[in-house]
């Protein structure tokens, strides 16, 4: 065997990999510090109450901050958007470890620090899900965020794990620095990467330093890397869309004539345009009402174990570990398998397993059956489905909007 025909990877591939580095680091942070705010609220007031707003707090500024973040993510550089939005959240995060070491030691820091967090959340994700489609090429999309969702899902995984430990050994303002040291790494390895610029395709890092001019393709925008190969039937399929197409274009366009100022105008346009692309408005309220019917289960978990098992800590470490353990099998899976024969029915799948998965759980709590071990299954279970419908839905907006 020749020992120079050994497989070189891309540029684009390292810089993704120094990026979900340090999305891995951020993340796991963040996920150990939620993990452990959540059973010091719990153990400091054991109050229903006090858990509930809590989950408000952590929830509900990300809602809200969704109505504008998107439009950022089309408008600004979404490198620097993940910067300031990491960079707010460790702030946040010092100030009250600041706050505590000096004996201000109040419940309200916990809720503000997670409404912090959770604007910072809401700012962060949407570009960083921008962002992935800049780096890679369109043909590797799936197994590229196939790898993201099962880095966050290991991250996930071993968040209450290692939450559990720091509130047993640690303070809570130490907890804050963990959060503060990965944040920083994030941070640094996003001011030296060289990335695509979302409008000129100029690859740079956060300064502006221009690298050496690639002989290789980026992701999109640039747009240099298509399938390789295209056929009778796929020539046909096309044209049979075009006429399509060019009524989409032309309800596009109309829009944006329309002339719409500011950040909420922004909103209104980018409506506009989802109304003109039935696809695309037809998966998002989809996805839309699988997330709002999956929130209040994820919610409310903790709270449905210490009711129907016990007060023990491992309860709940167990669950989310076996849930967590599921979704890093299911992106491995998603990973691994790099495309699907069928995207919708991949989604309409996953979402009949997810139903019998629910109902089963429901079942559970109805008859009062205390068996854990089987509860932690069927969260094992419904963690391993999870990957293949977020990963499928989030790789068909990222081909289906123009960028």
């Amino acid at each position: 065997m020749d020992i120079n025909a050994k497989k070189k990877f891309a540029p684009w591939q390292y810089v993704l990999a120094a990026f979900y580095s340090g999305q891995a680091a951020s993340t796991l942070g963040t996920g150990l510090v939620q993990f452990a705010l959540i059973w010091y609220v719990t153990f400091r007031t054991n109050s229903g109450l006090a858990l509930t707003i809590m989950t408000i707090a952590s929830f509900l500024p990300q809602l809200l901050i969704a109505l504008v973040s998107g439009v950022w993510a089309d408008r600004y550089d979404r490198r620097w958007l993940i910067i300031l939005a990491d960079g707010g959240i460790a702030l946040a995060s010092l100030v009250v470890a600041i706050l505590f070491i000096y004996g201000f030691e109040h419940i309200w820091l916990i809720f503000l620090v997670s409404a912090i967090r959770s604007l910072g959340g809401g700012i962060q994700g949407p570009a960083i899900t921008a962002l992935i489609p800049q780096i890679v090429p369109k043909k590797s999309l799936i197994r590229s965020n196939g790898i993201y969702n099962t880095i966050g899902n290991i991250t996930h995984l071993l968040s209450p794990i290692l939450g559990a430990a720091m509130i047993v050994i640690l303070p809570i303002w130490a907890i804050f620095m963990i959060d503060v040291a990965t944040a920083i790494i994030a941070i640094a390895i996003m001011l030296v990467l060289p990335i695509p610029q979302q409008d000129t395709g100029k690859v740079a890092n956060a300064f502006g330093v221009n690298k050496k001019p690639a002989d290789f393709a980026w992701g999109f925008p640039g747009g240099a890397v298509e399938t390789a190969g295209t056929d009778d039937n796929t020539l046909l399929a096309e044209n049979l869309k075009t006429e399509y197409v060019n009524s989409e274009d032309q309800c596009i366009s109309q829009a944006l004539e329309v002339d719409d100022s500011g950040r909420i105008g922004e909103f209104k346009a980018g409506l506009r345009y989802i109304s003109c692309k039935p696809f695309i408005k037809k998966l998002m309220t989809i996805y839309a009402m699988f997330m709002i019917l999956l929130a209040p289960i994820a919610t409310l978990l903790p709270l449905f174990i210490r009711r129907h098992f016990g007060l023990e800590v491992w309860y709940v470490t167990a669950a989310q570990t076996s849930l967590f353990a599921g979704m890093a099998l299911g992106g491995v899976l998603v990973a691994a398998k790099g495309e699907f024969k069928s995207r919708i029915r991949t989604i309409r799948g996953v979402g009949i397993i997810l139903a019998v998965l629910t109902l089963s759980l429901a079942t559970l709590g109805i008859t009062n059956v205390n068996i854990f071990v089987f509860f932690a299954l069927v969260l094992f279970l419904s963690g391993v489905v999870v990957p293949f419908y977020t990963t499928t839905v989030t790789v068909l907006l990222q081909e289906n909007v123009e960028k």
